[in-house]
């Protein structure tokens, strides 16, 4: 009998735990398949702890994992990834948005296109407006910096393969982004396409900020596009600057030169230090990375959880 482990990182959910628990449960019911429930606490500020070791202590499947501190949805779904036991890992989020019903046909299928990984995609979005808009914008961006190519429509619900996972472990990046992880492996995957549910509770916590934050951590983290478009627009501009120069030679040798005005001169100065300084922020953001990676800390600390009182 083969085991699914259900991975969800827990922040600004707590209302939705025992419906969460409830319906991993009846998604299992009635099939082959044997289950947990790891519920990895990202320290949201509605403290949902308590409510997830009650869960533990009425059903032995459920499992609570407390990070010391907040980490982000992707370095808790790591830390849940490293603490599960199944042939299988399925990767949901809390607020019931990702259907569990549809585990057990996601682990059909896998077997069916002999595969590592069956990934969900979205299909009808049930959100506002602009929180597509800026998940789109999130995704284009991912695109066209990051240089991998991956659906807007898919995240990280999926039924990943115990390879794919220990693959997945092997990575030793500080920065976690599953979706670009997963096509990194290269691992045979396939698409099974669902609408998405309506959220059960709360809010998305993602903000326009915040999203834009991640796509500059993961720009920097999964390529080095930037770094060859500074080099791009240096050349542009030292060839549109040498074709001027030739430009004003010929002015000057059949006497049409005059003195050009104060303004212009400073515009061009105003603009091409602002061009030189961003050059070199882009330079610091890589710096900055390498800073982090060869600090060498680890990518979560674990402070305790339901099935031991250790801490770490």
């Amino acid at each position: 009998m083969a085991l699914i482990s259900v991975v969800s990182p827990i922040y600004g959910c707590r209302k939705c735990l025992p419906a969460l628990a409830e319906a991993v449960k009846k998604a299992f019911e009635g099939s082959k398949l044997d289950w947990e429930l790891i519920l990895v606490d990202d320290r949201a500020p509605d403290e949902p702890w308590e409510i997830i070791e009650e869960l533990s202590r009425k059903n032995p499947k459920i499992h609570g994992v407390r990070l010391s501190r907040n980490h982000g949805q992707h370095l808790a779904i790591w830390a849940g990834l490293k603490a599960a036991k199944g042939d299988w890992v399925s990767v949901i989020d809390c607020d019931l948005q990702d259907d569990p019903a549809i585990i057990p046909q996601l682990h059909v299928q896998s077997i069916k296109d002999k595969v590592d990984a069956v990934i969900v995609s979205r299909g009808d979005w049930k959100d506002t407006v602009f929180r597509r808009f800026t998940s789109k914008v999130f995704y284009k961006l991912m695109k066209v910096l990051a240089g991998v190519h991956f659906k807007s429509d898919v995240g990280n619900f999926g039924l990943y393969s115990r390879r794919m996972v220990n693959v997945l472990l092997s990575f030793q990046e500080k920065e976690i982004f599953l979706p670009i992880m997963i096509v990194l492996t290269g691992l045979p995957k396939s698409e099974y396409k669902i609408n998405r549910s309506d959220r059960h509770k709360g809010v998305s916590s993602y903000s326009l900020m915040r999203l834009l934050k991640l796509a500059v951590s993961i720009i920097i983290r999964f390529s080095d596009r930037p770094l060859k478009l500074s080099i791009i627009v240096g050349l542009a501009f030292t060839s549109f600057s040498s074709l001027l120069s030739i430009l004003l030679v010929i002015a000057w040798t059949v006497g049409s030169f005059s003195v050009p005005g104060w303004a212009s001169l400073f515009l061009s100065i105003w603009f091409l230090s602002g061009l030189i300084l961003a050059v070199l922020g882009i330079h610091g953001f890589y710096i900055g990375r390498i800073f982090t990676e060869v600090q060498n800390r680890p990518r979560v600390i674990v402070e305790t959880t339901t099935n031991s009182d250790k801490t770490y």
